[in-house]
């Protein structure tokens, strides 16, 4: 049998013996409830099983990642706790990807592969425990926000199995985009919990919470900060407007997240300038039809047959929408969910607007937004805000059958896409770090401003570390990690010009003998790449990749929030401790 057919049947018998075991438990024990938080997660393991399979994706982004793990891996281990640079990738010349990588998914990776898990399964892992998040996330969301378990459910049932969601986990294994998805709901239920209840441990998460969904992907926390600033006026509105303190801690958390992720945002913001990866191209558009529907399989499969993606809302999220707009127009939306429903249904029309074509003003002036790159992944907030709109629907509906329904459609429509068409065993750690110099050729659209990766062409899966290209002279290479490279070079003839095989970026420097030495990355025959001249003699060489003043100072700002974070924790402690001895 296909693949894809038998994790489809395979997918079928679990989903049948989960339901023929809440049979029987509502059978033996009929008048106890079905704790519905519990069955939302049996429910969300359900498109999960097939990450059991050995081996990485086919046609998917998580090789790469895997890759990208490795590299940031390395860097750990050479005592980088923030690692900026990659020396594996571009045939070895490396890159400063990490400057610009959204760098939680790594750590995540990082910590797996520590504990014993091979690379690809700790970014399986990471898939896995995300996407079961954000199904709990979302539940506690809304559960706080309508005071309703069973719109709470139904909420993150739509949210777990809207297309989009399976396409990031199954067929673009976006692994920072399916973090994402677990953290906004929590970012927005740390904000209501502390709107309830002006306690340190709210305030610490919501902080926390924005600053890892920066971490997690740059794009979707710039989209989403805008939505997350509204619902915190929302809340102050709501029933604190005279209490000045309420807007005052809502924005100190805020802050606190930013200043807490500045290690990565700041550098990105002002280290942008010497590459042109979030500079250059234009923003991709979906067209309007491929919102409603899917051209393959009668519109239940999300990807092609050379892996072509459909980026569709869902048929029962497009279902949820209009019926919410003819709710609301008959007035059946409880006054107190009304203005949390406008809220949704407005962040979800601007959203869609923004997908199209007809909103390229926006992304062509609005400097933020450059190197976006897609506007699909706008599908993420989008699915976020139908899923409010699901609990606002829900909750409104008294027939309890009828909700059942929609879930079990919305979970059944896409069976489908619980897992990828085909695994390759075949490719392991070890097959994907010896082909990663030549399979990461080139990062985005392009390497820095000095030189384009289009241009690095090698027979070689790597090129030679250093090299003599005039003159006469003995290298050996002492030692080598990613952020240093020491060689002892005794020059036999008169000169000698060497070239240094790393690409250039602020801050790599050369020492001899311990000192800085001048060298050159604007020489016209190998342009981007480290180059200097050295005299008759023998020489002590580093090549030291160093942080630059604007990564130093992010680094401390990071730090400080941090240490500002423990001592207020300290001081209320402390105040506690005080005022029981009083």
């Amino acid at each position: 049998m296909i693949e894809p057919y038998r994790m489809v049947v395979i997918n079928l018998i679990f989903s049948i013996t989960l339901i023929v075991g809440i049979i029987i438990y509502r059978y033996v024990y009929p008048k106890r409830n079905i704790n519905l938080l519990f069955l939302l997660i049996l429910i969300s393991i359900l498109p999960l099983v097939s990450i059991l399979r050995k081996g990485t994706y086919e046609s998917s982004d998580l090789t790469i990642h895997t890759g990208f793990a490795m590299s940031f891996y390395e860097s750990l281990k050479d005592g980088n706790f923030i690692p900026r640079w990659s020396s594996q990738i571009i045939y070895g010349y490396g890159y400063p990807l990490f400057i610009f990588a959204y760098p939680l998914p790594y750590y995540l990776a990082s910590f797996f592969h520590f504990i014993g898990f091979s690379f690809i399964n700790s970014l399986k892992l990471i898939l896995a425990f995300s996407f079961i998040a954000s199904g709990v996330t979302m539940y506690l969301f809304i559960k706080e926000e309508f005071r309703n378990k069973f719109s709470a459910f139904a909420a993150a049932i739509i949210y777990l199995f809207s297309p989009y969601h399976l396409v990031d986990l199954h067929f673009r294994a976006a692994i920072g985009e399916i973090i994402a998805f677990a953290i906004l709901p929590f970012c927005f239920f740390a904000i209501r919990k502390m709107s309830h209840d002006m306690k340190y441990l709210w305030f610490f998460l919501s902080a926390l919470s924005i600053s890892l969904l920066i971490l997690s992907h740059q794009a979707i926390s710039l989209i989403s900060f805008p939505f997350i600033i509204t619902y915190c006026l929302y809340l102050w509105f709501e029933g604190n407007r005279k209490k000045i303190k309420y807007i005052f801690f809502y924005i100190l958390s805020l802050a606190m997240g930013l200043l807490l992720s500045s290690f990565y945002w700041i550098p990105v913001i002002f280290e942008a300038k010497y590459t042109n990866l979030l500079t250059t191209g234009a923003v991709s558009f979906i067209s309007l039809n491929q919102l409603f529907y899917s051209p393959w399989r009668w519109g239940f499969l999300f990807q092609g047959p050379n892996g072509e993606l459909s980026f569709l809302l869902g048929y029962i999220q497009l279902f949820i929408v209009i019926l919410s707009i003819i709710l609301f127009f008959k007035n059946k939306i409880s006054l107190k969910e009304k203005i949390v429903y406008l809220i949704s249904i407005i962040s979800l029309f601007i959203l869609l607007f923004m997908t199209q074509s007809f909103s390229k003003i926006i992304w062509t002036n609005v400097l933020l937004l450059k190197g976006f790159q897609y506007s699909y992944r706008l599908l993420l907030p989008i699915t976020f805000f139908i899923s409010i709109i699901a609990g606002v629907v829900t909750k409104t509906i008294t027939q309890k059958w009828l909700v059942v329904v929609l879930c079990l459609i919305a979970i059944s429509t896409t069976i489908l896409n619980w897992g990828n068409r085909k695994t390759l065993p075949l490719l392991t750690d070890s097959s994907i770090l010896y082909e990663l110099p030549s399979s990461i050729a080139k990062v985005g659209q392009g390497t820095t401003i000095w030189v384009n990766s289009n241009n690095f062409k090698s027979n070689q899966r790597t090129v030679p570390h250093i090299e003599v290209r005039q003159g006469k002279a003995d290298i050996q290479e002492l030692s080598r990690n990613s952020v240093k490279h020491a060689y002892l070079i005794n020059v036999i003839s008169k000169t000698a010009f060497i070239k240094e095989n790393t690409l250039y970026f602020p801050n790599w420097i050369v020492k001899v003998n311990g000192n800085p030495y001048p060298f050159s990355f604007n020489n016209s025959s190998y342009p981007g790449i480290i180059t200097f001249s050295l005299n008759q003699g023998s020489h002590e060489v580093d090549v030291v990749f160093t942080n630059t003043r604007i990564r130093i100072f992010s680094m401390l700002v990071s730090i400080f929030a941090f240490v500002a974070l423990i001592l207020i924790f300290l001081s209320k402690q402390i105040k506690n401790i005080f005022l029981k001895l009083i």
